[in-house]
């Protein structure tokens, strides 16, 4: 192997081991928590991402979920809260929660069961936003949301990053032989996926509003 080889390969794992020390938990809540409102990434990515880094093992399973459902719900209970005082930095989301056909078309169905709505919004993909949106627009109690809110988040969170940690082991039987920029190639191609399955469920879900 040359000497300008090694330099490059020298170069290529510090960079790589350095990009890795900066991914942490605190990283990762500020990704969680504002993934799907101010930042334009699913939060769904964010899961599969942290997901397969958990896999490879530079961040750890639990203190990784605790962070990412602390992020979740911090996010989620602060959308609630601006929409109850009906601030007007949330109205882009009302707009959009109440131009959803599903949601004009059963809006008092909705409200009268507004517990289960608060649970089953949570696992709608691409749409973070609805639960805490209209939980605070038809004004439910703020622990009734918390609650079926977090219980929603307690499951759905551990299944994502499952799905993330799983896809690494995968990614090892087909690509044994791409050893350093395998980390890089799969953040780039969930995010890549993510964006394509965004657009496709936004086109669905336009077409029947």
């Amino acid at each position: 192997m040359s000497f300008f080889m090694l330099i490059y390969r020298a170069m290529h794992e510090i960079f790589f081991i350095n990009s890795v020390e900066h991914f942490s938990y605190i990283g990762i809540f500020f990704f969680a928590v504002f993934s799907g409102y101010l930042m334009p990434i699913p939060e769904e990515i964010i899961l599969l991402i942290v997901g397969y880094m958990i896999s490879t093992g530079f961040i750890h399973f639990i203190p990784s979920m605790l962070v990412v459902i602390a992020a979740f719900i911090i996010g989620d209970n602060i959308l609630f809260r601006l929409t109850v005082k009906n601030n007007k930095h949330v109205t882009k989301f009302i707009h959009e929660v109440l131009s959803l056909k599903v949601i004009s078309k059963n809006k008092a169905l909705f409200e009268r069961h507004i517990n289960l709505t608060i649970f089953l919004s949570r696992f709608i993909p691409f749409l973070r936003f609805v639960g805490p949106v209209f939980a605070g627009y038809v004004k439910a109690k703020e622990k009734t949301f918390t609650f079926f809110n977090t219980l929603a988040i307690v499951i759905y969170t551990p299944f994502l990053l499952w799905v993330g940690y799983f896809f690494n082991s995968y990614f090892n039987e087909i690509s044994s032989e791409i050893i350093k920029a395998r980390h890089i190639g799969v953040i780039f191609l969930w995010i890549i996926v993510g964006l394509i399955i965004t657009r496709i469920v936004d086109y669905s879900f336009r077409k029947t509003v």
